[in-house]
């Protein structure tokens, strides 16, 4: 099946232009190092490497249609020999294979410009921020948990929402709503249906407002949603959130965002030693992102942002997770990976992230970033450089981890990550 998948890719690739298709291959190839445990329980780490091969193929295409309708739709697939990225765990047959759907929608222009009517599935990313996106209410991440080693620098694919949206634009201020419903399926079904999309256990509506004060562009986002609606146990949750961007003269930007929900879920760390987690629900949960990007010349660039994830761990709490991350990185068992619930290094409430960045030519980029946790000054360091030529690209980045014993780095999947990854456009 694997090399049918393989042979299905190279086809696409080599047939797509004939059909006016746009689309990108990405080939990439990961050394990594790891720590890992020989034994069980107690028993001493060794560095361990492994390589992870991803190959991503996306194909989209846009078509305008008569009465002011236009239809367009991407769909994505992946072969990939470690899909935890732990190198410890490595897929038996060796090569995991997923696909989506990853958008596919009619719009319809019912009055140009004032009101337009979007049917279908569609990504919905209303978040300005780089390292971390608060007002990205609705979405689902990155497809296939596909890391991103030089943060924001390469493509990456996000799976859509089945649902219907309606936007009515005045002047400089827009309103749209999208209603999500429910769509579930057996678990016999979803053998064949995850290939093409994820299923939506609940019933989601998000009413977004957007508008223009002067040079500063605000948003303003609400999101109601129900858990099993029609049955007698569903549940209603509401968030909501704002964000401001503007710029300060010429070289400036700042942006802001925060959200709050009347509830979240998240895995607590009963008891460390024995490994033990219990499911909880918090109430009340602030999260929120402020930075900026300087400008330096035309060609460099600095950046700079703070997160703030209130769902996650501060005090005793980070302790006792920081240790139930320990005792698990030295154990064989299978238990719950409390540290990478909220996603990769976000164990913690406070980060920040820095990112100096230089255009050398028009083909050549290279950056240089670092995230920090602020709770325990460990983190993750990286350098990147590209190039672009035409249809094709290479680009290679080496990410590391900082930190001593009991802090978030220390516990990470990995030490050091090298990525080299050529890309095809076409």
């Amino acid at each position: 099946m694997k090399a049918r998948a393989l042979f299905a890719i190279i086809l696409v690739a080599a047939i797509a232009p004939s059909f006016a298709l746009d689309g990108t291959v990405l080939g990439d190839f990961m050394p990594t190092s790891a720590l890992t445990a020989v034994s069980g329980p107690g028993s001493p780490q060794v560095q361990a490497e492994a390589t992870r091969t991803t190959t991503q193929v996306a194909v989209s295409q846009s078509s305008a249609l008569p009465g002011g309708w236009t239809l367009s739709g991407t769909t994505w697939l992946l072969l990939d020999s470690l899909p935890t990225d732990d190198p410890t765990q490595v897929p038996p047959a060796r090569l995991d294979l997923s696909s989506r759907l990853l958008q596919l929608e009619a719009q319809w222009q019912i009055l140009p410009g004032a009101l337009i009517l979007d049917m279908g599935k569609q990504i919905i990313h209303p978040s300005s921020g780089f390292f971390k996106t608060p007002l990205n209410l609705f979405s689902r991440g990155a497809a296939g948990n596909v890391p991103q080693q030089i943060p924001a620098a390469a493509p990456q694919w996000e799976e859509g929402w089945w649902g219907v949206k309606m936007v009515g634009i005045l002047g400089d201020w827009t309103l749209e709503d999208f209603l999500s419903p429910p769509l579930t399926w057996s678990g016999a079904a979803d053998q064949a249906l995850q290939y093409v999309s994820l299923r939506q256990d609940n019933l989601e509506d998000q009413l977004r407002i957007d508008g223009h004060l002067g040079t500063v562009d605000v948003q303003f986002l609400g999101l109601v949603s129900e858990s099993d609606p029609g049955n007698s146990d569903s549940a209603v949750h509401f968030q909501t959130g704002a964000g401001v961007d503007g710029n300060v003269g010429d070289y400036l930007t700042l942006r802001a965002e925060a959200t709050l929900s009347d509830s979240l879920d998240r895995i607590d760390v009963v008891d460390a030693a024995s490994l033990a987690v219990a499911d909880q629900t918090v109430a009340w949960v602030p999260q929120a992102l402020a930075g900026f990007t300087w400008s330096i010349d035309t060609d460099l660039s600095f950046m700079a942002e703070y997160y703030y994830n209130g769902l996650a761990f501060f005090g005793d709490d980070y302790a006792s997770a920081l240790q139930y991350a320990q005792n698990r990185l030295s154990s064989t068992s299978a238990a719950t990976d409390v540290a990478g619930q909220f996603g990769f290094f976000s164990l913690a409430r406070n980060y920040a992230f820095l990112r100096l960045a230089d255009n050398f030519t028009d083909q050549i980029t290279a950056q240089g970033w670092t995230e920090i946790n602020l709770q325990d000054l460990s983190g993750m360091f990286g350098v990147g450089i590209g190039a672009k030529h035409d249809t094709w690209g290479l680009s290679g980045s080496l990410t590391q981890t900082w930190g001593g014993d009991g802090t978030e780095a220390h516990y990470l999947p990995y030490l050091w990550q090298l990525d080299v990854e050529l890309q095809f456009y076409f």
